[in-house]
């Protein structure tokens, strides 16, 4: 782990840019999801100026940041699953500047979401044949209109599928059929 251990000082938590795994690889989903997502189609290698490609914070306060052009970053985090094997992720942009007051600890990682802008929920899809889907399930215009539970440290949730909805009056197997 990272410097995630409490010693003490006041700032430590798991909102903190400084908890951060000591592997920046980030997952594939959130990652395809950003990458999808973002406006520039320059990608940056490691040793170029304005190269980030990491996660910061801990746990389920865990936010993915890619490089989205000269000015900006691609921030997301994982939401939750499906039993399809569908991965739901959160995602935005925020400014390179944002980014910077992140890792400076002048901006709480806990409310990066609350700055973001382009937020969406993505479902990212990978099948065991190596292929890949990622659809955006629904735009957030307003940081405000996201439901806390996607939000940082919200916990990873299961999202039952339609057809799991035994409370569907239209469903001919549910029992409380009148």
């Amino acid at each position: 782990m990272g410097s995630g251990q409490d010693n003490g000082d006041e700032g430590e938590g798991p909102g903190r840019a400084d908890d951060q795994d000591d592997n920046d690889e980030i997952p594939p989903a959130p990652l395809r999801a950003m990458v999808t997502r973002m406006h520039s189609r320059r990608r940056t290698e490691p040793g170029d100026d304005g190269h980030v490609h990491r996660q910061l914070g801990s746990g389920d306060a865990t936010i993915s940041v890619i490089d989205d052009g000269p000015d900006h970053c691609m921030i997301g985090r994982r939401v939750g699953h499906a039993s399809d094997g569908t991965v739901y992720c959160l995602v935005g942009r925020i400014s390179l500047e944002r980014y910077t007051d992140i890792v400076a600890g002048d901006l709480d990682l806990l409310d990066v979401f609350s700055e973001a802008r382009d937020v969406a929920l993505c479902g990212v899809f990978d099948d065991e044949h190596g292929a890949s889907n990622v659809f955006v399930v629904r735009r957030y215009t307003h940081p405000e209109d996201v439901p806390d539970d996607y939000l940082p440290p919200g916990e990873f949730i299961e999202f039952l599928d339609d057809s799991d909805d035994s409370d569907d009056p239209d469903d001919p197997e549910n029992p409380d059929e009148s």
